[in-house]
């Protein structure tokens, strides 16, 4: 699906308010205000996916509101504003309800049909807005009318749905190989829960959109310290699930969490075997070691079924290979 991005960074300074000023209120219906003799830096990635439009916003002080003529676009989407870290930060103010500053790894939720406005401080402050379709969302939650109230707690699934929206926003490219309707149902799973999810979708949510998030960032967990030694219990205590649980997660793909980890040590070390421009040569042993192998006769079986040939074999082609 669409995406787009934009930068004040490729218009001149005198020319960057403006510019700003006419991408948003075309894209979001919202006018901006910045502080006299300040020249705005805002920075936009936006991702639009059936049923969800996310935007990653890094910006200066400035001051974003939607006022009349904004809502009268019709737009009755219901919004998750998140802080996702970092310096700076925001205050935002929407009618009828108490002004909040949103701390990192919270949200606020905004009905669209509602005025509002964002102030911003600080150099770079980080923005992220998550909108989902009213007619999809509403259905799935309890009750509408508090959310707007208080900040959202930063649960476990508050926490995934920041993580996949800004990996979504990250790269024009990030969605390769996924199906979008998968992601915006994935999106919508976990926005319901961190909102408070009827009975029948928080267990659909629990076995979909959350199931699959957390396992993401177990794959994740394990990729980063695959060199480590890494026990699944440990994994477990990490992500505040069970080693069972777990073990169900790589099942329900075909595969297991020893199996996995084992591929990502194999990788790692075809990589380091096979790369070319390495500066010294390091002994394939060293390089076994290294990826988190702790036998070496089992290591060479496993790279032999894996790839076919012994590591040296592999090494030997990727050396010669290059005349």
């Amino acid at each position: 699906m669409a995406f787009f991005s934009f930068s004040t960074r490729q218009f001149a300074p005198n020319e960057r308010l403006e510019a700003a000023q006419d991408i948003y209120s075309a894209m979001a219906q919202v006018q901006l205000r910045a502080p006299k003799k300040q020249t705005p830096h805002v920075e936009t990635r936006i991702r639009l996916l059936p049923g969800v439009s996310i935007a990653s916003v890094t910006a200066s002080s400035l001051h974003a509101s939607r006022k009349s003529p904004q809502v009268a676009d019709g737009n009755d989407d219901i919004t998750f504003l998140i802080h996702p870290g970092g310096t700076g930060g925001w205050l935002s103010h929407l009618q009828a309800h108490d002004s909040l500053a949103c701390t990192p790894g919270r949200a606020r939720i905004v009905l669209n049909h509602q005025l509002g406005s964002v102030d911003f401080y600080g150099e770079r402050a980080n923005f992220l807005s998550i909108a989902f379709s009213r007619a999809q969302l509403m259905p799935l939650i309890d009750d509408i009318d508090r959310l707007p109230k208080t900040l959202l707690p930063p649960g476990e699934p508050l926490q995934h749905l920041t993580r996949l929206a800004l990996a979504l926003t990250r790269r024009s490219d990030a969605i390769n190989g996924h199906s979008t309707a998968q992601l915006s149902g994935q999106l919508l799973d976990l926005a319901c829960l961190s909102l408070g999810a009827t009975r029948d979708a928080g267990i659909r949510s629990r076995r979909g959109g959350l199931r699959d998030a957390r396992l993401k960032a177990i794959k994740a967990d394990i990729n980063m310290h695959a060199r480590t030694p890494l026990c699944l219990e440990d994994l477990a205590l990490r992500h505040s699930v069970s080693p069972s649980y777990i073990r169900v997660l790589f099942n329900s793909k075909g595969t297991s969490f020893t199996d996995y980890l084992l591929e990502q040590r194999l990788q790692l070390a075809f990589d380091a075997l096979t790369n070319t421009q390495a500066t010294q040569q390091r002994s394939v042993s060293d390089i076994a070691f290294r990826a988190g192998f702790n036998h070496l006769s089992w290591f060479y079986r496993a790279f032999k079924h894996r790839f076919g040939i012994p590591p040296g074999e592999a090494r030997h082609i990727a050396t010669h290979s290059r005349y």
